[in-house]
């Protein structure tokens, strides 16, 4: 509530189109887990709870202790350890694991583009999830590498025959595209707008949405 209080007081939220207030919506819901999991891995470190709610209390904190007795208490409920350890069963059945720590991978993708990258999806895939002795993830990266200077040969083919293949721009979304379908084809896909691969950085839509913009067409 704090953030959105913030964000309020020096935006004006209120002229922000449907994609755009989604997009800060999810941003923020991101923003707040990780804090929270951060303050929870925090809380952990200490042994007794009673040391952690008397000597514990982050610097974010300082001035708001209500705020660490609060969530103290909230991390020692019978709620929130059961939905903590489902989400530790949870990421022990994942075929992927990823390595990226607590930055979003939103955070990751926008870091990439910046850097002039033609397929930041592919990429990041590559920061976060291959790994000495990952021979999955690392199987995966290199067949998405290999189609992705396919579509940039495809789109090269299109320019005059001198143009260098490092000034060829993709098609829109081809690194999400590549990156999809070969989670997809390889692994399955998984029901609902959830991408594997790209954590909460992005959502596909559904199959019924897609099918009525293909009927609108």
């Amino acid at each position: 509530m704090y953030v959105i209080n913030v964000l309020q007081a020096n935006y004006n939220l209120e002229d922000l189109n449907e994609e755009s207030l989604t997009y800060v919506n999810r941003l923020l819901g991101e923003r707040y887990k990780q804090w929270k999991s951060d303050l929870h891995h925090h809380f952990q470190t200490f042994d007794d709870p009673e040391v952690a709610l008397r000597e514990g209390c982050p610097q974010e904190l300082e001035g708001r202790e209500d705020s660490w007795a609060w969530l103290c208490s909230h991390f020692q409920e019978g709620g929130y350890l059961k939905a903590a350890q489902a989400n530790k069963g949870n990421r022990n059945k994942k075929t992927l694991l990823h390595h990226s720590g607590s930055r979003p991978f939103s955070y990751r993708m926008d870091a990439r583009r910046r850097e002039g990258s033609k397929f930041p999806e592919i990429d990041v895939f590559g920061d976060v999830y291959v790994r000495p002795g990952n021979e999955l993830a690392e199987s995966l990266y290199t067949t998405m590498v290999e189609k992705s200077q396919l579509v940039l040969q495809e789109s090269a083919s299109q320019l005059p025959p001198d143009t260098p293949l490092e000034s060829v721009d993709p098609p829109h979304d081809a690194g999400f595209q590549i990156l999809t379908e070969t989670l997809d084809q390889t692994l399955g896909r998984r029901p609902g707008t959830y991408c594997r691969g790209m954590g909460n950085a992005r959502r596909r839509e559904s199959r019924a949405r897609s099918a009525s913009r293909s009927n609108g067409r």
